[in-house]
């Protein structure tokens, strides 16, 4: 995936994760309340650059560090077994706990790697922090719900992955990455992320050569385009197998 050298972590200043996300105040918190869990849930923050990110030396186990929020930024993780790979990428508002992994439990061993493909910034999500928002659980749920959608959103990534046709795979991926990632514009759907060929590769569980060939048929077929800075461009309709209501009415606007 292109490794270009080594993400380094700089602790920056505080923040609030419901000035990074204010749907996590779960739109029944108001006025003073409001304000009053805006600073309860203050937390550390931290910059990641872009390259290699050593996960596991950012934990933080004299603080009962519990994981991260994704303020801001681009990441992935890469898991590998018997040198096949499947990547996820992560972006704003994904919940992480990077050093998770049960080493003793798996009768599959997988290597896990992260890449920041972006510069990332991580809200510290520690025991403090969980105590100081205790007086507004709704916090805590929204944050709940953002591994719940991870888990979707993987389970969705799954099923693409068992369709046959390389091609009908690519398509799939983009429409569900722009689901998140997307914007709509006069052009099309784009999907702002750096997705070469071998990126889209590790992502549908295809070869480098077979995802280039497919690729220049979507084109030809005028499905896709790519932007001289290398986003896609989706043209059309959502396949009938992702077919959102909201992203379907908005690429036809």
């Amino acid at each position: 995936m292109g490794r270009k050298g080594y993400a380094t972590s700089v602790p920056g200043t505080l923040i609030s994760l419901l000035d990074a996300d204010p749907d996590l105040a779960g739109g029944d918190l108001h006025g003073d309340d409001l304000e009053r869990a805006r600073l309860a849930a203050r937390t550390r923050q931290h910059a990641l650059s872009p390259g290699a990110w050593d996960a596991v030396a950012a934990v933080e186990p004299d603080v009962h560090h519990r994981g991260f929020f994704i303020v801001d930024g681009l990441l992935s993780r890469e898991v590998e077994v018997l040198g096949r790979r499947a990547v996820e990428l992560l972006g704003p508002c994904d919940v992480l706990r990077p050093w998770s992994w049960d080493e003793d439990g798996p009768h599959v061993q997988a290597e896990i790697g992260w890449q920041v493909h972006e510069p990332t910034k991580l809200a510290v999500l520690d025991h403090a922090l969980i105590a100081r928002i205790a007086p507004w659980p709704q916090i805590g749920v929204e944050l709940f719900s953002r591994g719940i959608r991870r888990a979707h959103i993987l389970a969705v990534a799954l099923a693409i992955a068992h369709h046959q046709r390389v091609d009908e795979r690519l398509l799939l991926t983009l429409w569900h990455l722009a689901e998140r990632f997307g914007r709509v514009t006069s052009e099309g759907v784009v999907v702002p992320l750096p997705l070469g060929h071998q990126r889209l590769a590790d992502l549908v569980g295809a070869h480098r050569p077979s995802v280039t060939t497919a690729m220049g048929d979507l084109q030809r077929e005028g499905r896709v385009s790519r932007r001289d800075e290398g986003h896609w461009i989706l043209h059309g309709r959502p396949p009938e197998q992702l077919r959102h209501q909201r992203l379907a009415t908005a690429a036809m606007t």
